[in-house]
């Protein structure tokens, strides 16, 4: 690859020879004389949605009450572990996964 070294400036199309700036756009301020305002309108939906992901983030993640259940189940021998309902729950939730991943 050969640098030009012929001292020429490189000017973007659209610019005038000469010129070592872009023209800046004309602000909305500029061409009416009062400041631009944007309007933003929230619909019923957009409202409700708000109020519900309020109500979630309120929601504890972990149930501690059962996380303790199950802890003094396990340390009774009273918990039991059911191999085949966690093997067919693993295997629906790699078909789901797969399902989702073929749309």
């Amino acid at each position: 690859m050969k640098v030009d070294n012929s001292g020429k400036p490189i000017t973007p199309s659209g610019v005038k020879p000469g010129t070592t700036r872009l023209p800046a756009k004309a602000d909305a301020t500029e061409t009416s004389g009062k400041p631009r305002t944007d309007n933003v309108e929230l619909t019923s939906t957009s409202l409700r949605m708000q109020a519900l992901e309020g109500a979630l983030n309120k929601q504890p993640t972990v149930d501690s009450a059962r996380v303790a259940e199950i802890r003094q189940a396990i340390s009774e021998g009273r918990f039991k572990i059911n191999a085949d309902v966690i093997a067919d729950k693993l295997v629906a939730s790699v078909k789901e996964l797969l399902a989702k991943r073929e749309d």
